[in-house]
């Protein structure tokens, strides 16, 4: 089947038509992924050990630039990732996952570092591959620790004065260490001769010992590097990321680990939500491709539909967030209104994508389906997108980064004016679904006002940061409703490049931003009457704050009018390719 209508939708959506550079970007990560490492990726054997295989691989992304994409990018770094990410991630994610070697632990150095550190490990062949070591044994730290158990302290002076640290340092579950040229690790000062935390650069030839540790035995991701490497090594204080002052006779970093790692994170956090998200379309696309898979059972059609929705919302929302970072890193202005959105949209995409679609890859796997070997590869998809889960810090990392920003006044201000654009929008396009997106949005924000204001007979709040189940459960809510809202943005944008309002194209997407936007809009309204009203007695709620609930719930009920039929359509279009 040609898919190059969805491919031009694609650029039209994401905001790519119109940059010849990124739409090269993309052509040359998919030629790159499907002939010339597909073919590798049959050959080798997927283990938990680095072959060579592996290695044959890694080569060939080198070959075609595919891990020096942050040495060649002067701006719009985020975007460029993303495309090259989703293009290798539809062949294999583990393969994607390696590509980053060339970018993540390069980040901070671009990032912060001093010049001698950007001369030495940005763009040069032989320290291509970092890695980041962040991730600690349990109980210890992950992406957002504040504390680290890897201590830095120090060891002696060089023969030029230079104080020399002296590291230890253990990783769990860090990427790229097989073949990693350097590495950059956070630890913390002894809280004597050196105060405060830091990244600090470390290389294989450093004394001490380097060891790369024993690979992680993982069920998915077999294609990509995962060891617990431990270090013990005396590095000197140049090596750490930005440089350090001496006050008062102790060695202080210029830059805590949580500065030098925000930049890179923030990118990070929508790039793998967006690896998921191609995950989600890349079998959509697999069904479309197969007789077999379109033969299939109507439950089975059914549930690609809400797979499919799912997918592109993903898409939407990660791609909106990584434009965000490439706004944010040409301003660097940290107080702008970009810097807030990006602090919410970034842990939202990766949120969203972890939640949402393995649920759905999940429920189409259960039907088994007459193809043995997609039903297979449905399950690998369905296990790499658990790992991908746990990358940049599990769900509840990202729950939390949602729930503390979402009740910031600013923002609360913001998303009423959002709800009354999708409003504005709804009244031109009153069958694209946006009227339950706005009825989800108001009923969201509203719960959550009320939320925060109730209190039991001792005081203790309902909304507060110990009782998760009410923040983390707001949070999953706001996260649908923004991935609805970025797809049924993005929707628009079709019309405005002017294609035909009765063409398939924007017929279908259409209907697949409708369905999303019902999907996000019932999960709101389920999600608030079991918060708002579970809690009672011991939160009671008034008999006037009842009926203003119920009031809003049944807006929302009707404007689900058609749902099911959109989902239908979408089925019926994956079975036939036409629309009814």
């Amino acid at each position: 089947m040609d898919f190059r209508w969805w491919d031009e939708a694609h650029a039209i959506l994401w905001r790519i038509a119109d940059s010849a550079e990124l739409l090269e970007v993309r052509r040359n990560a998919r030629q790159a992924a499907h002939d010339r490492l597909a073919p590798l990726l049959e050959e080798a054997h997927p283990s938990h050990e680095w072959t060579e295989e592996k290695s044959r691989m890694l080569r060939a992304l080198d070959a075609l630039g595919l891990t020096s994409i942050l040495a060649s990018a002067h701006n719009g770094l985020a975007q460029r990732l993303a495309l090259t990410v989703w293009e290798l991630a539809c062949v294999d994610a583990g393969v994607a996952t390696c590509s980053l070697s060339g970018s993540l632990a390069q980040m901070p150095i671009r990032d912060f570092g001093t010049e001698p550190q950007r001369g030495r490990y940005l763009g040069r062949a032989d320290l291509r591959h970092g890695a980041l070591c962040l991730t600690e044994p349990l109980p210890g730290a992950g992406a957002d620790a504040i504390s680290l158990t890897g201590r830095m302290s120090i060891a002696g002076v060089s023969t030029n004065g230079e104080p020399l640290l002296q590291i230890h340092k253990r990783g769990r579950f860090i990427s790229h260490m097989d073949f990693a040229q350097f590495v950059v690790a956070a630890v913390e000062g002894d809280g004597k001769a050196v105060r405060g935390s830091s990244l600090v650069i470390l290389e294989p030839g450093d004394e001490g010992e380097f060891t790369r540790g024993s690979p992680v035995r993982k069920l998915g991701h077999r294609f990509a590097s995962t060891t617990d490497p431990v270090f013990r090594l005396i590095v000197p204080a140049s090596r750490l990321v930005g440089g350090f002052t001496m006050e008062q006779g102790s060695l202080v970093p210029r830059f805590s680990h949580r500065i030098l790692l925000e930049r890179a994170l923030r990118r990070m956090r929508a790039l793998l939500g967006l690896m998921t998200a191609a995950k989600a379309l890349s079998t959509v696309q697999a069904c479309f491709a197969s007789s077999t898979l379109r033969s299939d059972s109507a439950e089975f059609q059914l549930d690609m539909a809400d797979l499919w929705a799912t997918g592109e919302a993903a898409a939407s929302l990660g791609f909106f967030a990584t434009r965000l970072s490439d706004n944010l890193d040409e301003t660097e202005d940290r107080s702008s209104g970009d810097a807030k959105l990006a602090a919410l949209f970034s842990p939202a995409a990766k949120l969203f994508s972890s939640r949402s679609i393995p649920e759905c890859l999940r429920q189409a796997s259960a039907w088994g389906g007459s193809d043995p070997a997609a039903t297979a590869d449905l399950r690998a998809r369905l296990i790499d997108a658990q790992i991908e889960d746990m990358y940049m810090g599990p769900a509840a990392v990202q729950r939390r980064l949602v729930s503390a920003f979402m009740i910031d006044t600013r923002f609360l201000a913001e998303f009423q004016k959002w709800t009354g654009e999708i409003d504005a929008l709804a009244e031109r396009a009153p069958q694209a679904g946006l009227r339950s997106l706005a009825e989800g949005m108001r009923l969201w924000q509203w719960t959550l006002e009320r939320l925060r204001q109730q209190a039991d007979a001792q005081g203790f709040l309902l909304y507060c940061d110990a009782r998760q189940g009410v923040t983390f459960a707001m949070a999953d809510a706001l996260c649908g409703l923004l991935a609805a809202r970025s797809l049924a943005l993005d929707v628009f944008e079709i019309e405005r490049a002017h294609h035909a309002q009765d063409s398939v194209c924007a017929s279908i997407f259409c209907d697949l931003s409708t369905l999303a936007s019902c999907r996000a809009a019932a999960r709101v309204s389920q999600t608030c009457a079991e918060l708002l009203v579970g809690y009672a007695p011991r939160f009671s709620v008034s008999s006037s704050e009842r009926r203003a609930f119920a009031e809003l719930r049944t807006k929302l009920f009707v404007s689900l009018r058609g749902m099911m039929d959109t989902r239908e359509r979408i089925a019926e279009f994956l079975r036939t390719g036409n629309v009814i």
